[in-house]
């Protein structure tokens, strides 16, 4: 069965100007590269654009003509990878592998941290919930700020959104997950669902309802939920930040507009920020660095992910900012990870702990060594078959609904 894409490539509408391909920040390529390279894609020809693509999706703005060259990107993978399976490294990264990297991480934490964990994985219906999302359910000590007050916590890694099976051309794992998280939010029952991340928000709200799933509850983003209890007076500030910060942006926030890309820069104005722009952000930013992983060919190489991630840190540093700021979970483990590697560049901090600093909150470092974690965890466990040529069916991923058996216990 041929599935297919929530916005697809259009073929009439593209006369293979390239312009995608001349103005995608990671490609860059020449103008006359650009329209061979677009030709190729589209006669099913290979292309390096099907190896060095982040999935960014900024060629869709890029686009004079709308044709969505992103989409025609994601259905070549799927054919590679419906052809020839995944190479052995990408099952490290795989979101129902066990063990992956959130399992890493997870199997590392506090007895504070894994008790929060076991309080999201309740099941009894709830008429308003709060869905955290697979990269802050790693790193579950952020949601504690009142900013966040009064949220009923939902989640597990079984329920995980599907973005990264997405972003690979996965299709026939993002419909499993669409069903999946069609039955556990039918268990929950809430009204309305609150989502801790913009990749989840657009899966939500977009993707998943494409893939079959039938969601009937209203849903909104935390930065809106945010927005509105500052200007309501229900959250005020009492120590303003006073830094120059740069944002580095959700690779779905465009989707949504410059409406929605506003509202982190408002919120960090708000906090008493002095915002700067990297080179790329917005509409041309460049990802954190794990879309550099999700081609076939490169299967989560670490080595080039960190390559990518280091390009936002010098970025950062260029722009004369003192602090990246994220509103993802998943862009604050990646920077995190390659500060490692490259420890000149500015700290990097989730919103919710900048927010939370100049709320006048006792903000400690929530996430601890996660940068380090994350980076011994891919040297055990991906170096060993960096080099190897053999392939793996992903998960099966089933539409049950069951307690998380990799949850440490109390």
């Amino acid at each position: 069965m041929t599935l297919s894409l929530p916005k697809n490539y259009i073929y009439e509408s593209c006369d293979e100007c390239g312009i995608c391909l001349e103005k995608c920040p990671v490609m860059e390529l020449p103008p006359s590269i650009a329209k061979r390279e677009i030709g190729n894609l589209r006669r099913g020809v290979f292309s390096k654009v099907l190896l060095q693509c982040t999935s960014c999706m900024d060629c869709d703005f890029f686009c004079p003509n709308s044709s969505n060259p992103a989409e025609l990107i994601l259905q070549r993978w799927n054919e590679k990878n419906s052809q020839d399976g995944l190479l052995l490294r990408a099952r490290y990264f795989l979101p129902h592998s066990r063990p992956n990297f959130r399992t890493y991480l997870i199997e590392r934490m506090s007895g504070e941290e894994i008790k929060i964990l076991h309080s999201w994985a309740e099941m009894t219906p709830a008429e308003e919930v709060c869905y955290p999302g697979c990269n802050i359910i790693t790193t579950p000590l952020l949601t504690r700020t009142k900013a966040l007050s009064g949220l009923d916590i939902r989640g597990t890694l079984d329920y995980c959104c599907g973005e990264m099976y997405f972003r690979m051309g996965l299709f026939e794992q993002v419909r499993a997950v669409a069903r999946k998280l069609q039955n556990y939010f039918q268990a929950l029952a809430p009204s309305k669902v609150t989502i801790l991340c913009t990749a989840g928000y657009y899966m939500f709200t977009v993707v998943l309802p494409h893939f079959g799933a039938k969601f009937d509850f209203e849903i909104e983003s935390y930065l809106e939920l945010l927005k509105r209890r500052f200007s309501t007076g229900e959250l005020g500030i009492q120590n303003p930040l006073g830094t120059r910060i740069a944002i580095q942006d959700s690779c779905y926030a465009k989707q949504f507009g410059s409406e929605y890309m506003n509202l982190p820069r408002e919120l960090l104005a708000i906090a008493g920020a002095n915002v700067v722009e990297m080179t790329h952000s917005r509409e041309c930013m460049l990802c954190c660095g794990i879309g550099a992983g999700f081609t076939p060919w490169r299967a989560y190489n670490p080595l080039i992910m960190a390559r990518e991630s280091v390009k936002i840190l010098r970025e950062a540093k260029k722009s004369g900012a003192e602090a990246i700021a994220v509103y993802c979970s998943g862009c604050l483990q990646m920077l995190r990870s390659a500060a490692v590697l490259y420890r000149e560049g500015p700290p990097t901090f989730h919103i919710l702990e900048l927010l939370g600093a100049a709320m006048g909150e006792d903000v400690r470092a929530s996430q601890g060594d996660i940068g380090r974690k994350l980076f011994w965890g891919a040297l055990e466990n991906q170096f060993p078959t960096l080099l190897s040529r053999k392939s793996l069916e992903p998960p099966r991923i089933t539409p049950d609904i069951q307690a998380p058996s990799y949850l440490p216990r109390l």
